[in-house]
């Protein structure tokens, strides 16, 4: 399998996050929409072996990736108030320059203001029998403006077209990304060539681009932040499957975990079924994650 980076344009405020699994989810969707069933489950079948066609990242600004989950520190009551606000700051760093960890890839000048600004915005709650607005039924949603339009994803794939490729990543965002794509939010163009990315660390020590599970393929070490997906039926499934138009609820490991492995590896994780108590569909969510080396 080959690692890609596409760079795209994030034009327009998001709700929803930018993560692998997501993405992976809104490439499932532009399949189904441009090709039709038959070709969504003979892509599903291909994501399920052992050797799957695409395994997607989550989303950085340009010329950067995540940084590595750093290694717990050893109690020092030796710290002053200064170097322990270095500390604070470090780990507050969610990203590192790309160039550290790919060739032939320039390094990015500093990330001098928040790629996402975070803003509260209010809506009314409708009453749905009346069409009308309920008294009292404001409520806060947050949205992530780009402070940053340039933006990078990795892509690891077994296609030797990278047009497919590329189309692919097309289909995913032609319409928007994520919540209320459909009042213009999650704005997507300028979707890049796809360009070969060789990572420059050699060993056993990996760290995850995406959101994963772990699949019990023999990662070790593992230090990760997790968080709980509880993801969301789109399109025709989110009435036809009804009463609950919402996915059986995954805990996931977030982009920058590190951990080891005894065998080389690309990616980690594995494609998760039947995410969904309807018996009819066999709904499926991203568990997988491309991987890099990192000196740890």
């Amino acid at each position: 399998m080959t690692l890609y980076r596409i760079r795209f344009k994030l034009c327009s405020a998001i709700v929803t996050p930018l993560k692998g699994d997501t993405i992976w989810g809104h490439i499932v969707w532009g399949i189904a929409n441009h090709e039709g069933n038959a070709a969504v489950a003979d892509f599903l079948e291909q994501e399920k072996s052992g050797q799957p066609v695409l395994v997607v990242s989550s989303a950085f600004p340009a010329g950067m990736v995540c940084r590595p989950l750093p290694l717990p520190l050893d109690r020092d009551d030796s710290l002053n108030i200064d170097a322990y606000s270095e500390i604070k700051k470090k780990k507050k760093e969610k990203f590192v320059s790309s160039a550290e960890y790919f060739s032939g890839t320039e390094a990015a000048a500093e990330l001098k203001e928040n790629p996402l600004m975070s803003a509260q915005v209010m809506h009314n709650t409708i009453d749905r029998a009346t069409n009308a607005v309920l008294d009292g039924g404001l409520y806060p949603t947050e949205e992530a403006w780009p402070g940053i339009k340039d933006w990078d994803l990795y892509v690891l794939s077994s296609f030797d077209d990278t047009s497919r490729i590329k189309e692919l990543v097309e289909w995913a965002f032609e319409n928007g990304y994520g919540a209320d794509a459909s009042t213009g939010k999650g704005k997507i163009s300028d979707i890049d060539e796809p360009v070969v990315c060789k990572p420059k660390k050699q060993g056993n020590t990996y760290m995850a681009l995406g959101p994963f599970v772990d699949s019990g393929n023999g990662i070790k070490n593992l230090r990760a932040d997790i968080f709980v997906r509880s993801g969301k039926l789109g399109g025709a499934f989110a009435t036809s499957l009804s009463p609950s138009p919402y996915k059986k609820p995954v805990v996931l490991y977030d982009e920058g975990a590190v951990f080891t492995s005894d065998k080389p590896i690309e990616y980690t994780g594995a494609l998760l079924e039947k995410m969904h108590g309807s018996e009819e569909f066999n709904i499926c969510q991203s568990g997988f994650a491309p991987v890099i080396p990192v000196d740890q």
